[in-house]
């Protein structure tokens, strides 16, 4: 399965081009290619907002390929912090690039806002300056960052966590996300949204959909039960999620299996419904029996200004 997102001023468009087993693409004599890879593609066009940051990529060189780590149902980047090294997450649901409090202690700190999350108050965010961070080829400098207690995330997976990237680091970049191989592919792009390599295939897509972000998090529209609902795609997300006022209709479609706690990327819990999803169609696609929870989202709406009905996490990229 593949999107490509492309911005066009307050607008996002949604490209979905592929199924749930091939991705088609198109050669530069505009054949059609099969492809048994799950891919996800996204395409950003140049932006001005003032949390963009732009990488140093190598030297005659605009596009690179990153791989991937699992750690349970997050997908990890190996990456150096000043003089931290670390795992990353990989996370489009995050605003903004999210420092682990535990290794950027002695950082200046400024602010100090309340943030919420799925499963209500993240706890106290505060700003720091960074001086540069590596991952793959990639080198990005003088960045400002969140910083917040993510100890949890690393005692519940086991490894050690420097932070999340969000989408503000990915904006001026056409992000390949390819889950079935493990790997991270990103293209430099021009003011109109093209790739600069001219060696890079194209596309058709098979469905486009607009839709509307809030500046740094990606929506996009998907049917249940008839009734549209604005998703948070959220690649951080170990499962999807549906809001428990979506309405009786909705909430009749899925299967209701058991009740679990669920942390969010705070040290909140809270605990939710767990089930499958039955009835999610986007464009003409339908996909079934994807497991969801079923909890309150105002929280996560009030966070991100924009009414959020459900997420659409590592099952959906399944």
């Amino acid at each position: 399965m593949a999107f490509s997102i492309v911005r066009h001023q307050n607008k996002i468009q949604l490209f979905f081009i592929a199924l749930v087993l091939f991705l088609i693409s198109a050669t530069p004599a505009g054949q059609n290619i099969k492809d048994d890879r799950n891919d996800f593609l996204f395409v950003s066009v140049y932006s001005n907002a003032s949390e963009t940051y732009d990488p140093i990529f190598p030297e005659n060189t605009d596009s690179v390929v990153i791989p991937l780590k699992k750690a349970g149902r997050l997908f990890l980047i190996d990456a150096k912090i000043e003089d931290q090294t670390g795992n990353l997450v990989f996370d489009t649901g995050a605003n903004n690039l999210v420092l682990n409090n535990t290794y950027f202690r002695d950082h200046v700190r400024t602010g100090g806002t309340v943030t919420s999350g799925i499963t209500g108050s993240v706890g106290k965010v505060e700003k720091i300056a960074v001086e540069n961070i590596e991952f793959g080829d990639l080198t990005y400098q003088k960045l400002r960052a969140d910083v917040t207690n993510l100890g949890h995330i690393e005692n519940r997976r086991g490894v050690k966590i420097l932070g999340l990237i969000g989408f503000s680091m990915m904006k001026n970049l056409e992000i390949v996300l390819d889950a079935a191989n493990n790997e991270l592919k990103l293209y430099k792009l021009d003011k109109n949204g093209e790739r600069l390599s001219k060696k890079a295939a194209g596309f058709f897509a098979d469905h486009v959909q607009k839709i509307d972000g809030n500046g740094n998090i990606l929506f996009l529209k998907g049917k249940i039960a008839g009734k549209t609902l604005n998703f948070c795609f959220d690649t951080g997300a170990e499962t999807n999620a549906i809001g428990s006022d979506a309405g009786k209709n909705v909430l009749g479609t899925l299967t209701i299996t058991r009740r679990m706690e669920l942390k969010g990327a705070g040290t909140a819990k809270s605990e939710v419904l767990f089930g499958r999803m039955n009835d999610f169609i986007i464009g003409e696609k339908k996909i079934s029996d994807m497991e969801t929870i079923v909890t309150n989202l105002y929280s996560l709406s009030e966070a991100y200004n924009n009414r959020v009905d459900g997420m659409l996490g590592f099952n959906f990229l399944e």
